[in-house]
């Protein structure tokens, strides 16, 4: 079972200054795992329960309000409708803690090995909390080509990571995806009535397509016009 926060109130997420202390960049589409290796990895995931830092930019969700998805130390807020491609090969989850100033300390693994136990981690004076993450890049409008990494400790963050690698193990499992396992979603929201925050706004993937481990396919090269005719020279007038 998830060991879901106490809590439903934002857990102190806002630590943009992650990008200060990447440990390994996201891996490249060439590094990404084989179609089999990932089959294998996301089938040995228990969701029924629920490293490091990447150097992206922190994509985040602020519950405050009416609910925001915004990226970087900017706090840009993301286009409204733009497409945004998961990399499946990146899903981790662990553990962080808030220190003092509000500093996260992390204990994150792939989802293809055991979830770091609670209790083996170091005592640093502050709870610690599950968090999962994956990396993601936007493909259209105003954000295309930018790589985030979503960070969440939140209760309705983690059930929607949760959702994003039950949808990718599910479409390995079918056999019916023509090596498009890679999802692509709008990022939305949701929300829930809670008794003492009142109303908590949740973020959504919702999936609209899918794309291969390694990207889009080339759009066509158009063809070339053909050539305008050449003039043909007159013939002669015959007497």
């Amino acid at each position: 079972m998830i060991n879901e926060p106490k809590h439903d109130h934002d857990d102190r997420r806002d630590h943009d200054n992650d990008n200060e202390h990447a440990v390994a960049p996201a891996p490249s589409g060439g590094a990404f795992a084989s179609l089999k290796a990932l089959e294998m990895a996301l089938g040995n995931v228990d969701t029924s329960s629920v490293a490091g830092r990447s150097g992206l930019q922190m994509l985040q969700f602020k519950r405050e309000g009416s609910g925001t998805w915004m990226f970087g130390q900017k706090k840009t807020v993301v286009e409204a409708g733009s497409r945004w491609a998961i990399n499946p090969a990146t899903f981790k989850w662990g553990h962080v803690c808030f220190g003092e100033a509000n500093k996260a300390t992390e204990c994150l693994v792939s989802v293809s090995q055991p979830m770091p136990a609670i209790t083996e981690l170091p005592d640093t004076g502050f709870p610690w909390q599950p968090q999962m993450t994956v990396n993601m890049k936007c493909v259209d409008g105003t954000d295309a080509g930018i790589e985030v990494v979503f960070k969440t400790a939140t209760d309705g963050g983690i059930k929607a990571v949760v959702g994003l690698i039950e949808a990718v193990r599910d479409r390995l499992n079918s056999g019916a995806h023509d090596g498009k396992v890679a999802p692509i979603c709008v990022l939305e929201k949701d929300s829930y009535p809670h008794t003492q925050y009142g109303r908590i706004w949740c973020p959504v993937f919702n999936i609209v397509d899918w794309m291969p481990l390694s990207g889009p396919a080339p759009a066509p090269t158009p063809a070339s016009p053909p050539p305008p005719p050449t003039e043909q020279p007159r013939r002669r007038r015959v007497a």
